[in-house]
């Protein structure tokens, strides 16, 4: 059985909290995030970014969709950021 773990999504007033096994990759994050917003986006209007303490002039690093939560190194209580994509249509 994989260990699990509790991420917090967060965008402006909203909070999602996520449970999430390490071996789950960012796009089935971003899925779980779809169904508790009622399917209103699709996950490839969804970016994910965590806050860069690695690197000094970047404030935060989007993740990639394939990279899993342990190789991330994501821990429970992590704190991650949505922004939405915003077509120019």
């Amino acid at each position: 059985m994989s260990e699990t773990c509790c991420i917090k999504v967060k965008r402006q007033k909203t909070i999602i909290f996520i449970e999430a096994y390490v071996t789950d990759n960012i796009l089935t994050i971003k899925n779980k995030i779809c169904k508790a917003l009622r399917n209103e986006k699709e996950p490839s209007d969804i970016r994910l970014q965590l806050e860069s303490h690695k690197f000094p002039n970047e404030q935060y690093s989007s993740l990639d969709d394939d990279a899993t939560i342990g190789e991330l190194g994501l821990s429970n209580n992590t704190i991650l950021y949505m922004t939405y994509w915003i077509s120019k249509d």
